[in-house]
């Protein structure tokens, strides 16, 4: 087969190029348009709180905020430069990674092209942008990591292919410290070398790369030194390799699909915005088509082809043959561009088995270029007809959609997952609560005194509102004096460094609500953690309680509870006495009596009888287990209900019967872990409970399915969306 020509095609074939390479970039540009509204999110609030205020040396000589990866380029010095530039403006780091996107698919066009012609390119680079990995690196400023590596490690391959080795290295050495997900390039870079030759020699040629490399290995060590361990998430198991590569193919098809459904089988709407830029994709396709003579029905032009061809060969026989000569930067055939580019899908798939467990399709970006070389090459060998190029790149975009579209993403870490961990609708989910709640605090809140300290309860933990000790609230207000913790971080040493205010969450309508004025709220978080098992930390909320002079008695009464379920009986005692209750173990025959009475339909003297009895016995497991029965049946009094029921639990922790209590109570509180905890103590304490008890059987599956992962809990993500 004759090589493709390395030299410009007609002025008015580079024209239709340039011309379909624009079209791609407006199609990525529209494709990713809604990103431009999005606020931080997440990692982003504590790399801009680690360059706000200090200079490029000084966050670079200070520890990553995360610590998990040693990524300068792509974290500290973006974010310090579009910081400045943009005025921590969210909108200015969108911009800035949408047109790294674009400069990459401008880069693989151009370096498509090179290597297997215009429509190789333009396929290429169609692939690029209508690709729905692309997603979340656009969407989350934080994707600055992934999409600054990409651009530079394609810009690399194309200096490399043209000979410019040192400049090749320079731009790999960039890459490697903005994502290591590039690692693997010199691979690449390999197969792509312009120069021809053996591998032995492409391998010599090749030191620059591997100078960048051994620098970049020597700079993690000294990092990992420095934060004493490997990034978080790493997983590297046999299966690992394995799993990257078919992730990486279902991830080129689109293969992502919603919980009891198959790919494709649930399709949604892609909007005009989508529909466009794929139009715009399939039309620059289309606009590569080579110029085919036009065959006239006498079969003339097809006559007038094959005598220019009879006349083409004499001249060939007649000239002298040429000297053979080796050029200084041998073409690749679309052949080559086919290996070449597997080769680069594959490079850029394995170093994501260190993460499948945890894969996400934007970690393939880097893979998928190498795809759309691949793509673009055998459509060029082939020498494919237009509108089949064009049919196979719209196919591609609409398969992008569908999996743009699903709203659910994994929630457990599997490398088998029918959805990725992190997609667009994980993102927009979670910026939904920050944006909102940004609004909220503001508006409560308009100009906080310096030092003050934000408490939050209640947040979904999917939305990182609260990360670390506030630079969110730091970012809200630019006042580096700010704190933010969750309510469960609370300690009298926090409450006493300046002003404090107090925010929970609202589940039904998705709203920060300031509960800083209310009378019971460090009693109200002192029963969550009380529900969690953590009594260190509602001791904690107790003591605040104290300090902010809320009810005496209620306070008083929890706290003996968790004194005594912390083991301290000497001050358990001295708080019961200031209830006041007498700490006698009685009244065992009114247990007996209160239950005669509820199955004979009298609850109310029921009630009164045990109030009654446990004023001088609260120490009474039994007496508060019934007590618990009785409240939890009204919904009016079912938070005392539940009090009761952790007296119970806490004062006869062997009793079976109050673990089953505390499994319903937590249940009902969608605290399904500890639900699932309290229900095995319970069937290990009574064993026989697997046998006739089928309601804690059914209570225990039913709460399994409510945990990530489970099927009920897939179906409940899109509930955050549509309140």
């Amino acid at each position: 087969m004759k090589p493709a020509s390395a030299a410009p095609g007609p002025p008015a074939r580079d024209l239709a190029f340039v011309y379909a390479v624009a079209a791609l970039a407006i199609a990525a540009v529209v494709t990713h348009a809604r990103s431009f509204g999005a606020p931080f999110f997440a990692d982003d609030w504590l790399f801009l709180d680690q360059v706000r205020f200090r200079s490029l040396a000084q966050v670079l000589g200070s520890p990553d905020p995360i610590g998990n990866y040693f990524r300068p380029l792509g974290r500290q010095v973006w974010f310090w430069l579009l910081a400045r530039a943009g005025g921590e403006s969210a909108f200015a780091f969108h911009m800035a990674n949408l047109l790294c996107l674009v400069a990459a698919v401008v880069l693989l066009a151009v370096l498509a092209r090179r290597l297997a012609g215009p429509l190789a390119g333009v396929v290429a680079a169609g692939f690029l942008a209508l690709h729905y990995a692309a997603d979340v690196p656009v969407l989350w400023v934080s994707g600055s990591q992934e999409l600054v590596s990409l651009t530079l490690a394609l810009a690399a391959l194309a200096v490399y292919q043209r000979g410019r080795r040192a400049p090749a290295a320079a731009l790999y050495f960039g890459a490697l410290l903005s994502k290591e997900a590039v690692v693997l390039m010199p691979i690449v870079a390999l197969a792509l070398d312009g120069a021809g030759g053996t591998w032995r020699s492409r391998v010599r040629r090749a030191w620059p790369l591997a100078v960048a490399l051994a620098a970049w290995l020597a700079l993690v060590a000294w990092a990992m030194a420095r934060r004493g361990g490997p990034g978080a998430g790493l997983s590297l198991t046999a299966a690992g390799p394995v799993a990257a590569v078919i992730l990486l193919v279902r991830v080129a098809l689109g293969l992502e699909w919603q919980t009891g459904a198959w790919p494709f089988t649930r399709l949604t709407d892609p909007g005009p915005a989508a529909l466009a830029a794929i139009a715009a994709a399939g039309l620059a396709v289309l606009s590569m088509a080579p110029a085919r003579a036009s065959v006239r029905r006498d079969g003339g032009a097809a006559q007038l082809s094959r005598a220019s061809r009879r006349e083409r060969r004499a001249r060939e026989a007649a000239a002298p043959v040429p000297a053979p000569a080796v050029p200084a930067r041998a073409a690749l055939e679309p052949a080559a561009g086919v290996r070449a580019g597997l080769l680069w899908a594959l490079a850029g798939a394995l170093p994501v088995a260190a993460v499948a467990n945890a894969w996400s399709a934007y970690y393939f970006l880097f893979a998928l270029a190498g795809v759309g070389l691949a793509l673009g090459s055998f459509l060029a060998l082939r020498k494919s007809r237009a509108w089949l190029a064009s049919t196979i790149v719209v196919a591609a975009g609409v398969a992008s959609t569908q999996a743009r579209g699903l709203e659910e993403f994994a929630t457990a870490p599997s490398a088998w997952s029918g959805q990725s961990h992190v997609n667009r609708f994980y993102l927009e989910r979670g910026m939904r609560v920050i944006t909102r709640g940004l609004e909220d605090i503001r508006a409560a809140l308009p100009h906080p005194k310096p030092g003050t300290t934000f408490f939050f309860a209640g947040l979904p933990p999917f939305a990182a509102f609260q990360v670390a000790d506030g630079p969110l609230v730091r970012g809200a207000y630019r006042d580096s004096s700010l704190r933010g913790h969750y309510l469960s971080e609370l300690t009298r040493e926090k409450l006493e460094r300046g002003p404090w205010v107090v925010f929970f969450f609202d589940p039904e309508t998705g709203r920060l609500v300031d509960r800083s004025r209310d009378p019971g709220v460090f009693v109200s978080s002192a029963l969550g953690q009380m529900m969690n098992d953590r009594l260190d930390v509602a001791e904690a909320a107790l003591d605040a309680a104290g300090m902010a002079g809320e009810s005496d008695a209620t306070r008083a009464y929890l706290s003996a509870l968790v004194a005594w379920g912390r083991g301290d009986t000497t001050r358990a005692k001295e708080w019961f006495a200031r209830v006041p209750r007498g700490v006698g173990r009685g009244g065992g025959e009114v247990v007996a009596m209160a239950r005669r009475l509820v199955v004979a339909g009298d609850t109310l003297g029921a009630l009164a009888m045990v109030r009654t009895t446990l004023r001088g016995n609260v120490l009474n497991a039994a007496l508060h287990g019934v007590l618990a029965q009785l409240l939890l049946m009204r919904a009016d009094t079912e938070g005392e209900g539940e009090v009761e029921a952790f007296a119970e639990r806490v004062l006869d922790p062997g009793s079976a019967l109050a673990w089953r209590r505390w499994a319903l109570v937590l249940a009902k509180e969608n605290r399904q872990r500890q639900s699932i905890a309290a229900l095995d103590r319970y069937m290990k304490l009574r064993p026989q409970a697997a046998l006739d008890d089928p309601e804690a059987q059914k209570l225990r599956a039913l709460q399994v399915r409510m945990l990530p992962g489970g099927d009920l809990a897939q179906r409940s993500l899109k509930k955050e969306m549509q309140r």
